[in-house]
């Protein structure tokens, strides 16, 4: 198993590119000074995953040995994945808008941003928003181990535990169902461009709206796939059993970790504090 700096490093590793592709879009969204509402919601949605992503940095090392290597492994997966959205959105966002100057919207890009672009900006925002909510479950359980000091689970332990659990279901559950709205749109799209206006098709680099849209919802349900997976093994490592043995493998190693120095006279009475078993110990002289 890696070491826990080593997978702590390595979810640092993909957020901050991650961070980066995000406050890089935030800028080119809020450059638009006369956007649609959509925009402005999209803006909304980029600032919550920066926090969540936030968090994400803040979790210890120890922590993320708790929930193991699969959930570190996953959680990468999905912050990869927002982040190469975010970085083909921020290029469709430029061509979309090559016509405008100092954040004002020529006619032709705003008919293009309000209008026809509408289906990507809102898949867009489905996605950021689920990359929120997966974000924040890794943290929210994260935070749960962190909290248990010993293997014995109290009640307000279970109540907390239980509350957790219900998010997680609560997340998979809309999940799916994103997922499933997700495949009948895919299902429903037209790969006919007979429909499209010739000098639009032309400046959209033979990619027509409806490929275009096609593209983007293929990219939310990549990430949809991926946040599911991280879910469902944060819903496994939620249950009292899971958090009691994380608890008991955190003591351990704790108590692993303490060593008692008593200089060069082993004679004598010295005291200190002790939390755990003591044993190996002999009292006599020299």
């Amino acid at each position: 198993m890696a070491e826990p700096f080593s997978i702590a490093a390595g979810v640092v590793g993909v957020a901050v590119p991650a961070l980066q592709g995000l406050k890089f879009l935030l800028d080119d969204l809020q450059k638009l000074k006369d956007a649609p509402k959509t925009v402005r919601r999209l803006e909304e949605d980029v600032h919550s995953v920066e926090m969540a992503l936030s968090t994400l940095q803040a979790v210890e090392d120890r922590e993320w040995q708790s929930l193991g290597l699969t959930v570190a492994e996953e959680s990468k997966a999905t912050v990869s994945t927002c982040t190469e959205a975010c970085d083909q959105f921020r290029a469709n966002l430029q061509h979309w808008t090559r016509h405008s100057e100092e954040g004002k919207l020529a006619i032709k890009d705003r008919a293009k941003v309000g209008f026809f672009k509408q289906g990507q900006i809102k898949a867009m925002s489905e996605q950021l928003r689920n990359c929120k909510l997966t974000i924040n479950s890794i943290v929210s359980i994260a935070t749960l181990y962190s909290s248990i000091r010993h293997t014995h689970i109290t009640e307000e332990i279970k109540k907390t535990i239980s509350t957790k659990q219900t998010e997680i279901e609560s997340a998979i559950t809309t999940a799916d169902k994103q997922l499933i709205v997700l495949e009948n749109k895919l299902e429903e799209l037209s790969l006919s461009n007979s429909d499209d206006d010739p000098e639009e098709a032309a400046a959209e680099s033979t990619l027509s709206k409806t490929e275009a849209l096609q593209q983007q919802l293929e990219e939310e349900r990549k990430a949809l796939n991926a946040s599911l997976k991280v879910l469902k093994e944060l819903q496994s490592r939620s249950t009292e059993e899971a958090v009691a043995k994380a608890a008991a493998a955190k003591n351990q190693s704790y108590s692993a970790t303490i060593t008692t120095t008593f200089g060069n006279q082993n004679s004598g009475f010295q005291a200190g504090s002790i939390h755990g078993p003591v044993s190996g110990l002999s009292f006599g002289g020299k």
